[in-house]
């Protein structure tokens, strides 16, 4: 499963250089508009454990990096409405691997009832993915990038998906364990 999130940076220009971090770019998304990078991670569809981070700019759209968010041994991608289209890219394998995007909600009010179900059924699928971020967004307070430039914060996204991954790894664990009476 892939999914991307936005991280937001300081759009101030009161620093030394008087100018903003020149790797962050805005973006907008509905009428919302961010200014800083785009974290997308990988996460195994079984457990929910995060197996790949890539970082770009904001305005980069999400489909150009659901390939290197696969694993090379994965044959199903699912990804939200952001990742749509993203059997027709050129880097795709379509005749190996399945890709799967959840429809924009203005093309799900349109479906029958059997398709609403199937898309909800997707949307429990992919709730492992939005766990990981809520991990590190939320538990670990990451909304911000802390360092200019995406490397150094590249590496501390990587730092956090490995901490939130001891946590997730424990948490299925937990919910696979068989109590023996």
């Amino acid at each position: 499963m892939v999914d991307g999130s936005f991280i937001e940076a300081p759009s101030s220009t009161k620093n030394a250089d008087k100018k903003r971090d020149p790797e962050m770019r805005s973006a907008k998304k509905g009428s919302n508009r961010h200014f800083g990078m785009k974290m997308h991670i990988g996460v195994d569809k079984a457990t929910g454990i995060i197996h790949t981070v890539v970082t770009i700019p904001a305005n980069v759209h999400d489909v150009t990096k659901a390939d290197e968010l696969r694993r090379p041994d994965d044959w199903e991608v699912i990804g939200d409405s952001g990742y749509l289209g993203m059997e027709k890219r050129d880097s795709a394998d379509p005749e190996r691997v399945t890709y799967t995007a959840a429809k924009r909600y203005s093309q799900r009010k349109k479906l029958s009832a059997e398709r609403i179900a199937d898309e909800k059924l997707l949307s429990s699928i992919r709730c492992k993915v939005e766990h990981a971020f809520h991990r590190i967004n939320v538990q670990f307070g990451y909304k911000k990038v802390r360092y200019r430039g995406l490397a150094k914060n590249t590496a501390r996204l990587t730092m956090l998906a490995s901490i939130a991954n001891m946590f997730i790894g424990n948490c299925f664990e937990n919910r696979t364990k068989v109590s023996f009476v």
